[in-house]
């Protein structure tokens, strides 16, 4: 996991523990002019001294592959937040947390967290992000395949966390695993024959699958996917000639050893929502 904290959370007492306990990688420079090219970016609230510092935020953490968690909240920075391209109706308001029968950080946490985070626009993974019906932590993001804005009542911080290192690790990564993939832009193959498929070749085999049917030339020019990739960069098209070399694809669509492949790869799990978006439009 790609974890990273801002110089100013990293010179403190908390940061300190999160790069101690979660193995976070402090920055060295300042996450508004330098920040990282994905993963995820803890910060503080009192970072977010005004509308232009959070919006700033809000646009790294929106490109697929990010993903930006607040902690320490304070309840000034929740008035910036209406001003958002997204308004958000967040609140900070006092909440008590009860027990928590299921493992897991939330669990570990509950006397601790004494505030919620209230609202309806946005979203909270209710095993993840809540504590019955409290929501201690919300995020936002365009579509399934943007990255995300998250913030968190939750003390990341505790010392309660100190042998428990794997459970915030894993809290954390869900932040990863739903921020969307990131796409790259790429240099020209040399033909292989022995070609193993990189992560741009399985989007375009998760694409060609999930269209079932669709022409890589009618994949490229879809609006679904125009929305959710960067269709410059990814090369459809291209990059179809390259896999349909190496017996991946074939004119009728992805081939038994191309869906061996995206079977065996993360991006697996994408394939029925795609499916859905490809087909409806919805995202």
């Amino acid at each position: 996991m790609s974890l990273y904290l801002s110089a100013a959370l990293a010179s403190n007492r908390k940061g300190r523990f999160l790069q101690t306990v979660a193995g976070a990688t402090p920055l060295t420079t300042d996450w508004i002019s330098s920040p990282p090219a994905s993963g995820l970016l803890l910060i503080q609230a009192e970072e977010l001294t005004d509308t232009n510092t959070l919006q700033c935020l809000y646009h790294w953490a929106m490109q697929a592959g990010c993903a930006a968690l607040v902690i320490n909240l304070k309840a000034e920075q929740f008035t910036l937040l209406a001003q958002l391209p997204s308004p958000l109706d967040w609140q900070l308001v006092p909440a008590i947390l009860r027990m928590q029968e299921e493992p897991g950080l939330t669990a570990l946490l509950t006397s601790e967290t004494n505030q919620a985070i209230a609202g309806f626009t946005g979203s909270a993974d209710r095993h993840q992000h809540q504590a019955g019906d409290v929501v201690h932590t919300r995020y936002i993001r365009k579509h399934s395949n943007s990255g995300l804005l998250a913030f968190t009542t939750l003390p990341l911080w505790s010392l309660n966390l100190l042998d428990h290192s794997e459970i915030l690790v894993s809290w954390l990564n869900w932040f990863v695993d739903h921020a969307g993939i990131a796409e790259q832009i790429i240099g020209p193959k040399a033909p292989s024959t022995d070609y193993t498929p990189d992560k741009h070749d399985l989007v375009v085999l998760l694409l060609l699958y999930a269209g079932s049917g669709m022409s890589l030339q009618a994949l490229s020019e879809h609006n679904a996917v125009k929305q959710m990739f960067d269709v410059n960069s990814l090369d459809i098209v291209k990059r179809g000639e390259m896999l349909q070399q190496h017996d991946f694809i074939d004119e009728a669509g992805i081939t038994a050893t191309g869906k061996t492949c995206l079977q065996a790869s993360q991006y697996w799990a994408y394939a029925p929502l795609l499916s859905e978006q490809l087909h409806t439009g919805a995202l």
